[in-house]
């Protein structure tokens, strides 16, 4: 059995001691062991919700069997989804992609503007003007904010009309939310530009700082309160987090600024510390 479970022939083993069945006739405690392969951590909880379950029909089956009473005509269960009640993916899933493209598309484009210019020589120019590097990178970056808040528009568009998921909460909440996490989002591609000096290393660093940390960390598949450790920090200050909250709410639960206030403050926060940090990095003059 454990040779199975360690090659993934098997991802589950049942284990029935000797005289199961004697103890149980005897009315005594019995145990049955349910082993699990934990490698893949979606796929065992599946397999224990299955085990679960199956426990629960054997004993619904034993009460009928001794009382001749059915549980299920005593008491009756019916579970009802409050938001999204079909169970689709869509309503689910295209709120959650919208915060990802706005991450990973403006930041990209973003990190390009700095480095490009390094490539070029073009950058002399900020050495040898008066603009400060503060002037000089909210210029390079409010012109990729008014870009991610157009493409933002017209992806609301198409989650309407073309995925059918109806926006059910405040859209001005939802665009004041978008306004924020897109400097958020350009910040971070300025940060990439300043600190590399090729537009491949600055792709390459900028797919790592927005891409791994949203998709691990910030709930897109797992809720952030169920991670630990250094995981759990990540998720809880990175801006993809509260943004993917905002709008998951703003579309399936009809909520507005009232309902999520808790989650506009760390997408505030993170503009000037992203932006503060990127002039601290940025040279007014190369070595």
């Amino acid at each position: 059995m454990d040779r199975r479970l360690r090659s993934g022939d098997i991802s589950l083993a049942l284990e029935i001691p000797p005289g199961f069945a004697r103890d149980l006739e005897r009315g005594q405690r019995v145990q049955i062991g349910a082993w699990i392969d934990g490698a893949m951590p979606q796929r065992a909880e599946t397999v224990l919700g299955y085990v679960q379950g199956l426990h629960q029909q054997w004993l619904v089956d034993q009460i009928q069997a001794r009382t001749g009473l059915a549980p299920t005509s005593l008491v009756d269960v019916e579970a009802r989804y409050r938001y999204n009640p079909d169970v689709k993916s869509l309503p689910a899933m295209v709120p959650a992609v919208i915060p990802l493209l706005l991450l990973m598309l403006p930041a990209m484009l973003t990190a390009l503007a700095v480095v490009r210019e390094k490539e070029l020589g073009s950058i002399v120019n900020l050495y040898v003007t008066p603009v400060t590097r503060t002037e000089f990178l909210l210029g390079k970056q409010l012109p990729y904010v008014a870009l991610a808040m157009l493409n933002y528009l017209l992806m609301c568009l198409a989650a309407v009309t073309l995925f059918g998921v109806p926006l059910t909460g405040s859209f001005t909440a939802l665009t004041l939310a978008t306004l924020l996490y897109c400097l958020c989002s350009t910040g971070m591609g300025l940060l990439a530009s300043t600190v590399t000096r090729s537009q491949i290393a600055a792709i390459f660093f900028t797919m790592l700082g927005t891409m791994l940390p949203a998709v691990q960390y910030a709930g897109l598949i797992n809720p952030v309160s169920t991670l630990e450790g250094a995981g759990r920090w990540i998720g809880e200050a990175y801006p993809a987090s509260h943004m993917l909250i905002i709008s998951r709410g703003v579309f399936n639960k009809a909520l507005g600024f009232a309902e999520l206030q808790a989650q506009f403050w760390p997408l505030l926060l993170a503009v000037p510390v992203i932006l503060g940090v990127s002039i601290a990095l940025l040279r007014k003059q190369e070595k």
